[in-house]
């Protein structure tokens, strides 16, 4: 005879909690949506670019024009070299047009995307790959990143691929080596080679995942490692690290021993930063010491809720190990991670010479982990298995958060008490207000699973639309400069170019010469009057094609001028001695200065 107490009746006749989205079951058949999700939103980003100040600068030394910007030691020299390998490579191949110059950086962030999913897929399951990936996809920083010429997220995909190679190697490999830790040490040594010293942030959070191999997840011969002592796991797993690092040690740094060997202050270059031009963009008003924390919940947005909470309940489980012991492993190791991102995040703040794509790479290596942890509290929310008070504690941050930061000054973490502010906080009480009186007036368990719906979705879809806004729109400067472009681009075969100029061109003027028509003979003139002993070559058999119709003319050794901000007062001692100039662009005005392109024809055997 079995005697139940009164309060295990009350306790069995309670409704159970009911999973949010069981759809989300099938997550499996679902990965067709990654691809979407991975060349989806980028397009946004890749759509709206123009060739801005930090594009010419980056490709004018990539150009070996490092002399124009008055940096004639070539100030990439001591960076990793593997971005613009590819990158110049890239463009020799597609050629030049206006979206290339971030079509590199588009597919990186892509392939970024599906190794994340594939690595999270790994480790834990087809429905947490989903949502991370989904939340990863949209979010601001992964999105206004592939406007960076430079490519943020190649060395990220190569870290990623280090971390997986780790990972499945200790869970299902018993030996020392492997062809999985191999593919990672490749991997290092490529990330290495692209990211510089990230390569070493992520030995670091390794080390610090390893540091107890008791509690890492067995691999596949769990019988014979039950039997095996700690010491000697702990030994194979720090002998596979060291392997780890040596294959990618002998793939990666033979530039840098080679660099250092050259260079001098290598080292501190290579880390620091070679510095860059004073550069007006998003990016640079991010990254301050005073900013850290207002950029951190800028950065996190509606998800901040989903951080916070998900920080805590993850070291909790990580502290107390229970259950699944493959779970408390990732946790583990996306732990050691949001503490290892936030340490090299937060110190380069105090490297001003660090350019601004090195800082986005940072910047990025600190929100995958918290978006992982964003993603593994949506998981436990979605499965029921934090308490109702708590949702609605991670809604009010999530919104909370971003009313807070478009209230405050862009310098500063105090709001603006203003009519708006006020009244976004009283909008945002009242409707937690009736999200109480409307799950306590229904069945307790349906009223509290339809409010978490609810919610989940509200901030999955505020966080999309977060994203979708925060990527840069074309400014005007960069339209009108893409229209001078395709002007510019009708005339083939330019051989010389002459940019006149009453102060100092802009970047991107210059690098766009360069970017249409290659290596040419390029001079650079300021000043009101184009000098009159200017030396310009005169066309290949001038007399001749002056007599033939138009479509008979010769198309090789076309001269063109481009001028920004000077009159056609500076253009007499051309016109006086009997050069005739026929527009190739409309008059345009670009940053305050007029914009004109001609092509000199009909030069003289002298001038």
């Amino acid at each position: 005879m079995v005697i139940i107490s009164d309060q295990e009746l009350l306790q069995r006749s309670v409704e159970p909690a009911h999973d949010l989205f069981p759809v989300m079951r099938r997550a499996s058949v679902m990965s067709p949506l990654v691809v979407l999700l991975a060349l989806g939103p980028g397009l946004l980003a890749f759509h709206s670019y123009r060739i801005d100040e930090l594009s010419a600068w980056f490709g004018l030394q990539c150009l070996g024009k490092a002399e124009l910007i008055g940096d004639s030691t070539n100030a990439l020299i001591s960076q990793p070299p593997l971005i613009r390998w590819m990158f110049t490579g890239l463009l020799s191949v597609i050629g030049h047009w206006s979206s290339s110059l971030v079509l590199f950086s588009y597919f990186s962030t892509a392939l970024m995307l599906y190794v994340a999913y594939r690595l999270t897929r790994k480790v834990c399951n087809p429905r947490y790959a989903l949502v991370f990936c989904f939340l990863l996809s949209f979010h601001p920083v992964v999105l206004k990143q592939v406007q960076l010429i430079e490519a943020p997220a190649f060395p990220i995909l190569f870290a990623l691929l280090t971390i997986w190679g780790f990972i499945t190697h200790l869970r299902s490999e018993s030996g020392i080596v492997s062809y999985k830790l191999l593919c990672g040490g490749i991997s290092l040594g490529l990330c290495l080679l692209s990211g510089g010293a990230l390569a070493l942030a992520v030995l670091v959070m390794l080390g610090l995942y390893i540091l107890n191999p008791a509690e890492l997840p067995k691999s596949r011969s769990g019988s014979e490692q039950k039997k095996a002592p700690v010491f000697k796991q702990a030994v194979r797993i720090w002998k596979s690290f060291f392997i780890l690092a040596f294959t990618g040690f002998a793939v990666g740094g033979w530039w840098e021993l080679m660099a250092s060997s050259q260079i001098e202050g290598f080292w501190g270059k290579w880390f620091a930063g070679p510095g860059q031009p004073n550069i007006s963009l998003y990016w640079k008003t991010e990254f301050y010491p005073s900013y850290f924390v207002r950029d951190l919940i800028s950065s996190m947005g509606f998800l901040l809720g989903f951080a916070v909470f998900g920080l805590f309940h993850g070291l909790k489980r990580v502290i107390n190990p229970q259950g699944n012991m493959q779970e408390i492993a990732w946790l583990r190791l996306i732990v050691m991670w949001v503490f290892s991102g936030a340490l090299f995040w937060w110190g380069v703040q105090y490297l001003p010479e660090m350019n601004t794509s090195t800082r986005a790479m940072w910047k990025l290596f600190f929100i995958i982990p918290m978006l992982a942890i964003v993603a593994w509290e949506f998981q436990q929310i979605a499965l029921r298995r934090v308490s109702y008070p708590t949702v609605l504690a991670v809604f009010t941050v999530g919104v909370l958060a971003v009313i807070f930061i478009s209230a405050s000054h862009t310098d500063t973490l105090s709001p603006q008490i203003s009519t708006h502010f006020l009244r976004q906080l009283i909008t945002l009480g009242l409707s937690l207000v009736m999200v109480l009186w409307y799950s306590h007036r229904f069945k307790k368990e349906q009223g509290h699973r339809l409010v978490e719906i609810a919610m989940v979705i509200s901030l999955s879809a505020l966080h999309v639309i977060y994203g979708v806004y925060s990527v840069p729109k074309p400014n005007p400067a960069g339209e009108r400069l893409l229209q001078f472009e395709h002007q510019l681009r009708l005339t083939q075969n330019v051989d010389h170019c002459l940019l006149v100029s009453k102060s100092e061109p802009p970047l991107e003027l210059t690098f766009l010469i360069f970017y249409l028509w290659g290596d040419i003979d390029y001079k650079q003139i300021q000043g009101a009057v184009i000098p009159q002993d200017l030396a310009i070559p005169a066309e290949t058999g001038t007399a001749i094609a002056a007599e033939k119709p138009e479509e008979e003319k010769p198309d090789a050794g076309k001269q063109v001028i481009v001028r920004w901000g000077a009159s056609p007062v500076s253009l007499r001692n051309l016109v006086n001695a009997g050069f005739v100039l026929k527009p190739v662009a409309a008059p345009d005005v670009y940053k305050q200065h007029e914009l004109q392109a001609d092509l000199i024809t009909n030069a003289p055997q002298g001038f």
